[in-house]
């Protein structure tokens, strides 16, 4: 049943406030489905929550924060607390937390020395600071290596200006309980000085990230 997969990315692609028990009721069916007349793939669950972890239609309230991030995380919570969906999904929420800040790390490498952007990096940042929020990274990795990693070029670029308001803005406390205060003030001193993007939404999340801190 090869078309399985696509039942699944439906439901992740449709989650929101108003439809999570609904998407969450037909990934379970169309996996039984599969589960029963068909072979599943040791990955199929992960690959489905993964690939399509920024679809969601739940319209976002800026360029830059996206809604479904932290229900996106809830759906990997209770698809490993499931019966019938935990033994396809061993460790998936630690996976899909480590797979996110892999992502993190590798595109903003990416873009500094290609120039060039893949993924959506905004929608990953968000998922990076509701994983932190959560206690879904280590300790060192909020500490040492997340905020360090975007000033640590020299200059600041747009997209890490990007990414370091939107970690601010959702986990500004968070941050500021882990990380050395001079890195704080290092971050806010590149972003008062950096060059403002425009991009929707830029001011307000800028404004916001430094009243959550």
């Amino acid at each position: 049943m090869e078309n399985i997969r696509k039942a699944l990315d439906s439901a992740v692609s449709k989650i929101s406030d108003q439809h999570y028990e609904q998407s969450f009721a037909y990934f379970l069916f169309w996996f039984k489905i599969g589960q029963t007349y068909s072979q599943i793939s040791p990955d199929l669950i992960f690959d489905s929550i993964y690939e399509r972890r920024g679809s969601s239609p739940y319209s976002p309230q800026s360029d830059f924060i996206y809604p479904a991030a932290p229900l996106i995380l809830r759906f990997a919570n209770d698809i490993e607390s499931d019966p019938t969906l935990a033994p396809y999904s061993p460790g998936l929420r630690t996976r899909f937390c480590a797979k996110v800040l892999q992502g993190f790390f590798d595109r903003d490498l990416r873009i500094v020395y290609c120039g060039s952007i893949y993924g959506n990096f905004c929608t990953d940042i968000n998922f990076v600071a509701h994983c932190a929020n959560l206690g879904y990274l280590e300790e060192d990795t909020i500490r040492d290596h997340i905020l360090q990693s975007l000033i640590s070029h020299g200059t600041l670029y747009d997209h890490q200006a990007i990414a370091l308001a939107i970690l601010f803005k959702i986990a500004g406390a968070t941050f500021a309980a882990y990380v050395d205060p001079i890195v704080v003030d290092r971050c806010f001193e590149l972003l008062k000085n950096h060059g403002n993007t425009n991009r929707r939404g830029w001011s307000e999340l800028l404004q916001a990230s430094a009243f959550s801190v």
